[in-house]
């Protein structure tokens, strides 16, 4: 099954982001927290479709390396890399399974269109929260000018340039059952 598939947008879309230092961009920054305790995997997917599902048809996500993302990957003695999912845990095979049916160039730094997203969050989730990947890919929509990562101790960090009816939208969500803290 094809989970993902590319853009023609490679670079990422939002100017007032800095994706060097999150903390950097002109925007506004909220992290919501799940409380999760041990329950990481299950919570990051209730709250990514609790607060995004309205919007979920207009968010892409881009990462700057998408075949390095997990740590897996790289063999640090011989700085070698090797995308192959043979000899890689669980997590890792199944990332670099779902870029090959994607057909996800090597060494591809851009944007995709998530086709199936019960089945990308399963996949990414395992890899942040069980530290195969060291960072979250960015999600983003352009149209509603935000972006968000998902963190492995169960909560998510959201930017946005300014607050529209739809960041209002997701925060009013957040706030029903989620800690949010303003940073």
């Amino acid at each position: 099954m094809v989970i993902i598939q590319l853009l023609s947008q490679i670079d990422f879309p939002l100017s007032w982001a800095n994706l060097e230092r999150y903390s950097d961009s002109k925007a506004f920054r909220k992290e919501i927290y799940t409380h999760a305790e041990g329950k990481e995997l299950e919570e990051l997917a209730m709250l990514f479709h609790h607060l995004f599902a309205p919007l979920k048809d207009r968010i892409n996500i881009y990462d700057s390396s998408w075949w390095d993302l997990c740590l897996g990957t790289w063999d640090m003695e011989k700085d070698y890399y090797d995308y192959s999912p043979e000899g890689k845990s669980p997590e890792t095979a199944a990332y670099l399974t779902m870029l090959t049916d994607a057909a996800i160039p090597p060494e591809y730094s851009g944007c995709v269109q998530c086709l199936h997203w019960d089945e990308f969050l399963t996949i990414i989730l395992r890899c942040i929260v069980s530290h195969a990947a060291p960072y979250s890919p960015i999600f983003y929509s352009e149209a509603d000018q935000l972006f968000f990562y998902f963190h492995h101790t169960g909560s998510i960090g959201l930017y946005y340039e300014k607050e529209s009816e739809v960041v209002k939208g997701i925060l009013d969500r957040a706030a029903e059952q989620y800690e949010i803290v303003s940073r």
